[in-house]
């Protein structure tokens, strides 16, 4: 999955447009991940409007970025394609009843949506296109520019920027991916039958003498 990762943290610039069929395909196959009592709660709300791409790209943000070494500035709004995955409560609700809080265990409805996001990002890297996953987004922004409904019912989950590769842009500096590489090698995901809070304090949560706190102090600098 190395290369899925590369692909998809990388993706800091667009350059064409992309083809219809491959929009198409990519969609389809986010459309059709697994969902709660197959209630398909999610939504893929796909923007081409360079107005709203600019706004979508406030929403999330954008400039902010501008600081990480290899991001293109505009990278957003930029995108051919941004798509905005949504959670649908009322769609959950048709099955379940209302309000979803009280009948779900998780929020089903953004869990589904967290699903269609994935696979509509690993649906761009094998059409050899690169997309990001924007979760960190002012949702009033983004739900006035979409004129999503005022009840709450569309819960917009992250903003999705998807395009070819742009010639400007390169890979984060060493010393950020050094900062990434050493995060994920400090971070004790992966637990085989053994009590979660007796791992935690056998090993302090040090892996190879690096404190998670301490890296992820050192990446947020």
């Amino acid at each position: 999955m190395t290369w899925f990762f590369e692909s998809a943290e990388t993706c800091t610039g667009f350059k064409t447009a992309i083809p219809e069929v491959v929009l198409s395909r990519i969609l389809e196959n986010a459309r059709q991940v697994p969902s709660a009592g197959f209630t398909q709660d999610f939504d893929l709300v796909v923007v081409r409007d360079s107005g709203k791409r600019a706004k979508l790209a406030e929403a999330a943000c954008q400039n902010e970025y501008a600081s990480y070494g290899g991001v293109l500035a505009g990278f957003i709004e930029k995108a051919p394609v941004v798509v905005v995955p949504c959670g649908n409560k009322s769609r959950f609700e048709s099955k379940y009843g209302s309000p979803a809080e009280k009948n779900a265990r998780f929020p089903w409805w953004l869990t589904d949506s967290t699903f269609s996001s994935l696979a509509l990002i690993l649906s761009a890297v094998q059409e050899g296109l690169d997309a990001s996953f924007i979760g960190t987004i002012d949702d009033s922004i983004v739900a006035n520019t979409l004129k999503l409904p005022a009840d709450g019912s569309i819960i917009p989950l992250a903003i999705v920027p998807i395009g070819y590769r742009h010639p400007e842009e390169r890979r984060f500096g060493l010393e950020m991916r050094k900062r990434v590489k050493a995060l994920r090698r400090s971070s004790n995901q992966i637990h085989w039958d053994v009590s979660f809070l007796e791992r935690c304090v056998q090993n302090r949560w040090v892996i190879l003498g690096i404190s998670i706190c301490d890296v992820a102090c050192d990446f947020g600098r």
